[in-house]
């Protein structure tokens, strides 16, 4: 198996260890604090306290996973009371969240019937162990103690407890100790399992760093991480590995424009081997883009390469969604069970299949967007109507419309593409009238722009679409006034 198709298949599985879909739901009940917990009392159970945020995609996935499984459900309605509560959406829920120590969101918290903490479970969890968790706060076992408890029994040097403990460690404010853990899950969590990749250069490094918003060495050990691979790169001796940590710790910083600049210096001096630059260069595609570099993208990179090996790694998705038992044979025991435990509700390997033709969608429109901004017009044609063949839908017109609008020379095949979108949402969808009001303006068409635009903005059934069109009015009457050929 070639290292590609092995990254490739990983990362499938940590897509599926990640997202599912169910038919059953918790009932949350409709009642304010006070009145659960005197319920709680009556029927001799806790309070069980969902504290969630509109913006916290993990509450989602929890929201259509682990509280739509029976089990669970049944679960909590034995022995709780259960309120589901935006920890954002007033005065009185912030006062909740902080008098109960909400620190991180998703947060699920057990409480007495005379309003103590019992204990509480951050973060996904998979129906089974949340059942697991659950039942040891009732048991009065305290989070740490299930942590460490999950690790000896399982695999110690499984990198997904060891996070899990540090988790734990972080909400009872033992710093320094949830450190150590996130740090060696960071240094060694993927040379004992390689899935792990994935969420190591991702979640794993926005736990260290929020973390380090309290803990200062927190945020030191990923400067010192960062630098030691930075030096590597520099001096030649660098090897994949290095390049995706000083490129994802820059973004957990918020510092790509790092990654860009050293990308730029050691391409210029020539210092790296061919197969290292070429690793680099994959870190800073994206980056490339959004900086608008379109012409050293179109010239430095196979665009065309890549739409097809974006093509060909969809292909191999579906066939791996096909035979998953293959998966298996990558994983250790405990990701298995954990594996297998995901695959046995209803809906997950459709959930995936969706989320993989938006891998290839954002792909191929990333691609599509260099080819339209530097003029590889053929090209782009080729590549819009490979996707629109595998995907005829309003969603594929408009993100490839909204591509050629991004890049400020959007051409006569965008505005056929917004349209197309119009037409199969009957223009009920605001995000397709919003770009087919700026591809309009742009390409010369202000009257008709306009015209389209007020119509949806008195249409709205929002404030948020309201918004959206109140933003594209505003674009419209600061837009230059342009012949219908599209001149100024």
């Amino acid at each position: 198996m070639t290292t590609h198709r092995v990254s490739l298949r990983l990362g499938v599985i940590c897509c599926l260890l990640g997202s599912a879909s169910l038919h059953s739901d918790v009932r949350f009940h409709d009642l304010s604090f006070d009145e659960a917990l005197e319920r709680a009392a009556a029927e001799e159970k806790v309070v069980f306290v969902d504290f969630f945020t509109t913006w916290c995609l993990p509450c989602k996935e929890m929201d259509e996973t682990t509280f739509k499984d029976p089990d669970v459900a049944a679960w909590l309605a034995e022995n709780t009371v259960a309120l589901k509560i935006d920890a954002e959406a007033s005065e009185t829920n912030e006062a909740l969240a902080g008098r109960y120590g909400v620190r991180s969101i998703p947060n699920y918290v057990f409480i007495s019937t005379n309003g103590d903490v019992m204990d509480r479970i951050t973060g996904k969890r998979l129906p089974s162990e949340f059942i697991k968790d659950g039942e040891g706060v009732l048991r009065g076992e305290s989070a740490i103690a299930r942590a460490r408890r999950a690790l000896s029994e399982g695999n110690p040097e499984n990198p997904m407890l060891r996070s899990k403990l540090a988790d734990a460690l972080v909400e009872m404010g033992q710093d320094e100790d949830a450190l150590r853990e996130y740090l060696w899950c960071f240094d060694e969590g993927e040379k004992h399992s390689p899935a792990y990749h994935g969420v190591r250069l991702s979640f794993l490094l926005g736990s260290i760093e929020k973390l380090g918003h309290r803990y200062p060495p927190a945020r030191a050990a990923l400067v010192k991480r960062r630098q030691q691979a930075e030096q590597r790169i520099v001096d030649g001796s660098a090897e994949y590995d290095d390049i995706a940590v000083y490129a994802a710790i820059n973004r957990t910083f918020g510092e790509q424009d790092a990654t860009v600049d050293l990308y730029d210096q050691l391409k210029g001096e020539s210092s790296l081997d061919t197969v290292t630059l070429e690793s680099f260069a994959d870190q800073v595609f994206e980056l490339l883009v959004e900086a608008q570099r379109y012409h050293q993208v179109a010239l430095e990179y196979d665009v065309p390469g890549r739409i097809a090996d974006a093509f060909d790694e969809y292909r191999d998705s579906v066939q791996t969604f096909g035979d998953v038992d293959s998966l298996f044979d990558e994983l250790d025991d405990a990701m298995q069970k954990e594996l297998k435990e995901y695959l046995e509700l209803p809906g997950v390997l459709d959930s995936m299949l969706e989320a993989q033709k938006l891998m290839l969608r954002q792909q191929v429109v990333i691609c599509y967007q260099v080819l339209v901004g530097a003029g590889v017009l053929e090209d782009a044609a080729k590549a819009a109507q490979r996707l629109i063949e595998e995907f005829d839908d309003p969603q594929t017109y408009n993100a490839l419309a909204w591509a050629g609008y991004i890049t400020g020379s959007p051409v006569e095949a965008n505005l056929a593409q917004a349209r197309r979108a119009f037409e199969l949402t009957e223009g009920k969808d605001i995000a397709i009238v919003d770009t087919l009001a700026r591809l309009l303006a742009d390409l010369g068409h202000m009257e008709e722009a306009v015209s389209i635009a007020e119509e949806a903005w008195r249409e709205a059934e929002t404030s948020s679409d309201r918004q959206i069109m109140v933003y594209c009015l505003e674009y419209l009457d600061d837009h230059p006034a342009a012949d219908p050929d599209g001149s100024s």
